[in-house]
């Protein structure tokens, strides 16, 4: 049941009805009038009407184009997850990661494209990306959110789709003891490993003292999760490999069903199943404390945190197919060139585990100062420094150990029933090690090798801001202009480090090493139950100890590899070190410093147009970004010959840090026009000019090339720290009707104009003293030579030995480059900014409330389209933008008598995800998920609920597929999860 509260405060500050509904709105107050003795009545209306009645005031009387949710209850927040409240909003949509919302896509928009704010801060990212992880943030201790589609001038750049604050309480906005507690116990239906049941606790406590001018507020949450996630996939499809000259005879093609013979053909790279348990523990606390000495200043400061450990087991099972295709036996070849049935001999039944031990880390410490200078002067300070810290700890992020049953003698991906899934067959041999009535047991399992990679990421932000608001107490044309100036620093730094590929024995007769006793048989078939298909004749697989059988690896018993076929193979040792050394060079080292200052005027204006009240916000906006990029660089020296078909790098003894600039100005205009064309109706016009800055990776200050420099496949890579950022032109028109109390409809047109999209350019181009020994003299002697010998002279093995016999090497040196040999020239990708696309689109919104019964309903709609086409059948680099789909919500409500039901559905057409190797399209199917919420005030005990939470109770699960919908790439299987508890608000 709806609980209300009144009370009457004096304050010394001049606010306007929206900023007091606003600030209101950030700690669960509404309802706000001004009595004629100065004072402020403000009413408190708990519950589902009065969370959206707050959310409607926001929009309605916002400044362009806002969406907002409030909390129904201190403490109580209408989702679990911020994310997946988010989506409730018209034009937002989200992806998922571990059936959980983790990111946001606004406007067709993905994460990188959307500013995220916490209380009007910008908040550091998660190393190189510039997306924000709505997960690691606890619901409870949010008050509200702000969804802002258009743009002004006085708010912080960095968001094409949308910018979004999260709002924390403040205490003297809300005065007197307001406390609220709260214990769940979470269950996750998938969960296998953990515990079936998992504690969530969350708290906070808001009071205020001195006659209202001192006040503290405390919150904190804590949760614990475990849970399965179950996946099918295809790590990629490749492009036309010539599989047909590489089995040669023993390939038979069963169909073709191409029109064009010599079109594309599609060959998948492998095919299995991944079995991941994860436990994660989330810690999320802040503490703000306000002063306010007189009636015209008020100071904050306040301390965020949040923390989250993360622990995950990851058992992959599966077959493989080799890269030239020579183990192809039989081929079904669909119209579309995507092989759908694949037969291949021999090689090995892969078991590898891998564990991922990792730990994030937000602290952020800001400090506010609002000061009424006079009755027409406000001016507000704030300034903050934030910084998230992440990466692997232990063995790090992917510590993995492959072993396999190499006893196979055929393997077979059959996708030609059309299922959602492929059918998985494979025979082994009879006589295989550890085969038992044709299938694998544990003492099958040999080694291959092992390894273990850690990154370690920091992002710190550190920025100040002056605003003012001058009121010039005219009743119309220019009312107030609001002005101020910042300055910002954002550093960024992510560096990995890896233990490169470790030795195991590679098939070298090691598996009585291992335990038996640590595999365990578990059952492969009906993993994936809200797929079709899917599924093997092998009907089980073999989990294992990881860290039992990492130990035989450290403690160094295996038998010593045999010669490695490409390249020059694992790192050499005996006992190895499952661990990256931090102290050692790592991989790669980046960091990208961004020093912005800023200044921004806007007027406030207010007329009328043909007697109906108009107002009209100009603003202009101005920035000034120096960047600075410093990466760890080792310059590649020497070109190396090792075999007819491996090549291999030297490099420089001595590594260095680069120091590459750039910079950039902007303009931002913006202008909102409201007109009310009744006391209910509102009509909206909005333009504004919005940027995104570039990704932080396509701004590396370093230039790299390949260290396997075959001819033909001679590649490197550049940043570019002067790219510009992307630029978008917005225009917005819109319509609401806010037709009784809580209800409200509308309707909107959106478009924008994006300019500077960055892509990749591949130049052909000289690298340093890079020299290729396949060419040149020796090369033209070799030739002479091999002719007068009548030996094959286009023979590559011949060449080669012939150089080396001509330079006096051994049968098995490699060959480096000297300077009698031409100049090598590499195809170098670098981004620049270059591409332009257009966007529009509708957004439908409705709310309604059934009179006093009780009983609501909100309903909106987006639909985005755009003048970017995919050609799927295109194997070469295209311009696309991930993200753009449509969506819809349609949420009911019941909420009286102490009985609050919600049940919330969703909805996401099929996106293009983004593009994979080899230039191949990736589509996320269309995915529907739904909600429950119940919760009940006890009437014996006054401030107590107790409720019961349900998310994906439809099982909903999501697939994924490139280029063609049979082109089958991934398939998650999702599951419900249940929250019961109690709270209690005092």
């Amino acid at each position: 049941m709806s609980k209300t509260l009144t009370m009457t405060q004096s304050t010394g500050f001049k606010r306007k009805l929206i900023a007091t509904a606003i600030a209101s709105a950030m700690i669960g107050v509404s309802g706000i009038a001004l009595a004629q003795d100065n004072s402020v009545e403000e009413v408190l209306v708990t519950g589902i009407k009065g969370s959206l009645q707050r959310a409607m005031d926001v929009k309605r009387q916002a400044k362009g184009v806002v969406d907002a949710i409030s909390a129904e209850d201190i403490g109580k927040f209408p989702d679990t997850n911020l994310a997946e409240s988010l989506q409730r909003i018209s034009g937002v949509s989200i992806s998922r990661n571990n059936n959980e919302g983790s990111q946001i896509t606004v406007r067709g928009f993905g994460p990188d494209f959307n500013l995220v704010t916490l209380n009007n801060r910008q908040m550091p990212t998660n190393g190189s990306s510039r997306s924000f992880e709505f997960s690691d943030l606890a619901a409870e201790t949010v008050s509200g959110v702000e969804v802002y589609k258009t743009f002004s001038a006085t708010r912080a750049s960095g968001g094409i789709g949308s910018l979004v604050n999260i709002k924390t309480a403040r205490p003297l906005d809300n005065p007197g003891l307001k406390a609220s507690v709260g214990a769940k116990a979470v269950m996750d239906t998938t969960n296998e490993v953990g515990e079936d049941l998992t504690p969530e606790v969350s708290g906070i406590f808001s009071n205020t003292f001195a006659d209202d001018t001192i006040g503290i507020a405390i919150s904190g949450s804590y949760q614990e999760r475990d849970n399965r996630a179950v996946n099918a996939d295809i790590a990629n499809w490749r492009n036309n490999i010539d599989f047909e000259t590489a089995a040669g005879a023993n390939l038979t093609v069963l169909e073709d069903n191409r029109a064009d013979k010599s079109g594309n053909i599609y060959y998948p790279r492998n095919f299995g199943y991944g079995i991941e348990d994860f436990h994660r523990e989330r810690t999320n606390g802040q503490l703000v404390l306000q002063y306010a000495p007189t009636d015209t200043l008020k100071t904050t400061l306040d301390y965020t945190y949040a923390k989250v450990d993360l622990t995950a087991l990851n058992t992959g099972v599966g077959i493989w197919y080799n890269d030239s295709g020579s183990d192809a036996r039989e081929v079904v070849i669909d119209k579309n060139g995507t092989i759908t049935r694949l037969t291949a001999a021999g090689d090995d039944f892969a078991s590898n585990i891998r564990l991922n031990t990792s730990e994030t880390e937000n602290n952020s410490v800001g400090f506010n100062a609002e000061w009424e200078a006079n009755d027409n002067l406000t001016l507000e300070f704030d300034a903050h420094n934030s910084t998230n810290e992440n990466g692997g700890v232990g063995r790090g992020q992917n510590a993995f150990l492959i072993l396999a049953a190499a006893s196979i003698d055929k393997k077979t991906y059959d996708a030609t029933a059309g299922d959602d899934i492929p059918y998985m067959d494979v025979s082994f041999r009879a006589n295989g090690p550890g085969i038992v009535d044709g299938f694998p047991t544990a003492a099958s399992y040999d080694s291959l090798f092992g390894e273990a990679n850690l990154a370690l990421n920091k992002s710190e932000v550190t920025q100040f801001q002056i605003n003012g608001t001058f009121d010039t107490n005219a009743d119309a044309g220019i009312t107030s202009i609001d002005f101020g100036v910042g300055q910002s620093e954002i550093a960024n730094r992510w560096r990995s480090y890896s233990t490169g590929q470790l030795p195991a024995g590679w098939y070298g007769g090691n598996a009585n090493l291992f335990p038996d006793e640590v595999f365990v048989q578990e059952k492969l078939n009906g993993l994936t139950p809200s797929f079709s298909g899917g599924g093997s004749n092998v009907p089980f697989y073999h989990s294992w100890d990881f860290e039992t059988n990492v130990g035989v690896l450290e403690n160094g018993k295996w038998k010593d590899p045999v010669d490695w076929a490409w390249g020059s193979g694992p790192t050499a040792c005996k006992p190895c070190v499952m661990r990256p050394d931090l102290n050692g060079n790592p991989v790669s080292d980046h960091k990208v410093t961004e020093e912005t200052t800023s200044a921004y005027v806007e007027f406030n204006n207010e007329g009328d147009l043909a007697g109906m009240p108009m107002q009209i916000t100009t603003g202009l906006r101005y920035e000034s970004t120096d960047v600075e990029s410093n990466s760890f660089q080792r310059d590649p020296t020497e070109l190396v010959w090792v075999s007819s078909t491996e090549w291999s790098l030297n490099r420089a003894a001595n590594s260095s840090y680069t120091a590459e600039k750039g910079d950039y100005d902007i303009w931002l205009p913006s202008m909102d026009v409201g007109v009310d064309v009744t006391d209910d109706v509102k009509g909206r016009f909005s333009y504004s000019k919005s940027v995104t800055r570039p990704s932080l990776g396509a701004m590396i200050g370093t230039f790299d090339v390949t260290s396997r420099p075959k001819p033909g496949e001679r590649t490197g890579t550049a940043g570019n720290p002067d790219l510009q950022p992307y630029s978008s032109n917005n225009f917005d028109l819109s319509t609401e009707w806010y037709y009784d109390e809580a209800s409200y409809v509308s309707a909107g047109l959106f478009v924008k104009q994006v300019d500077d999209f960055i892509v990749n350019e591949i130049v052909a181009r000289q690298v340093g003293n890079l020299r290729d020994p396949s060419q040149g003299p020796r090369r033209a002697q070799a030739i002479a030579d091999l002719k007068a010998a009548g030996m094959d002279a286009n023979d590559a093995t011949n060449v080669l030995n012939q150089i080396r016999e001509n330079t006096g090497l051994a049968p098995t040196d490699a060959v480096v480059q000297n300077d009698t040999d031409p100049l090598a020239l590499f195809n170098v990708s670098q981004p620049i900014n270059q591409e332009q696309a257009q966007l529009y689109g509708w957004e439908f919104a409705v709310q309604h409330m059934f009179g006093e019964s009780g009983f609501g309903v909100q309903a909106n709609a987006t639909l985005v389209d755009g003048d970017l086409e995919v050609d799927n059948a295109s194997t070469d680099f295209q311009f696309v933008l991930p993200g753009m789909s449509d969506s819809a919500n349609l949420i009911g409500f019941y909420d009286k008598n102490g009985l609050q039901v919600r049940v919330a559905y969703n909805w996401r057409d099929t996106y293009l995800n983004g593009v994979g190797e080899g230039n191949a399209p990736y589509y996320t199917e269309e995915y529907g998920q739904i909600d429950l919420t119940v919760s009940y005030d006890l009437p014996f005990a006054e401030g107590l609920t107790v409720f019961v939470e349900g998310i994906n109770v439809n099982d909903a699960s999501q697939r994924v597929y490139a280029r063609y919908e049979n082109q089958f790439k991934s398939a998650y299987q999702y599951g419900a999860r249940y929250n019961l508890g109690v709270r209690y608000n005092f």
